[in-house]
């Protein structure tokens, strides 16, 4: 994998601290808004992680084109984040509503990082990031299930 400037690595860190934010946001409030406003930041909450899982598939995606040693696999589980946020998305919303669905998104979160985080295909530079990026959004995820079964 071609090893990036320190230019487009800060990028890279800016763009994705910046994409932690509405994770954080959502979660605080979550639990400081009064309700029904509260519900709102959590569907929010919900919905961006869905399509942030979405990006991070695409990332896996690119990175297998990019790989000429890639099989057709990797493409495969590439798609599987996106497709299980959004396949528990509308239960999280409007089908079953339970706070439960905030640790189901987590755990998409939790799965894709280790798939990353063990991939030689993934850039070293990139985890770290990728570690911090991930861990603020699996902890919102996670402060937002825990302010709604308190």
């Amino acid at each position: 994998m071609t090893d990036h400037s320190a230019s487009f690595r800060r990028t890279a860190l800016i763009l994705t601290a910046t994409g932690a934010l509405p994770f954080l946001a959502f979660a605080v409030a979550t639990s400081i808004l009064e309700p029904p406003t509260n519900a709102t930041a959590g569907l929010w909450l919900q919905t961006y992680s869905a399509v942030i899982l979405s990006f991070l598939g695409g990332i896996r995606w690119g990175m297998a084109l990019k790989d000429t040693g890639a099989d057709a696999g990797t493409l495969g589980l590439s798609v599987l984040p996106a497709l299980a946020a959004w396949v528990i998305l509308p239960f999280s919303i409007i089908l079953m509503p339970n706070p439960a669905w905030y640790l189901a998104l987590a755990g998409v979160f939790v799965v894709l990082l280790i798939w990353d985080w063990s991939a030689a295909s993934v850039p070293a530079w990139f985890k770290p990031m990728r570690m911090g990026a991930s861990v603020a959004a699996i902890g919102s995820l996670v402060f937002a299930w825990a302010v709604q079964v308190v």
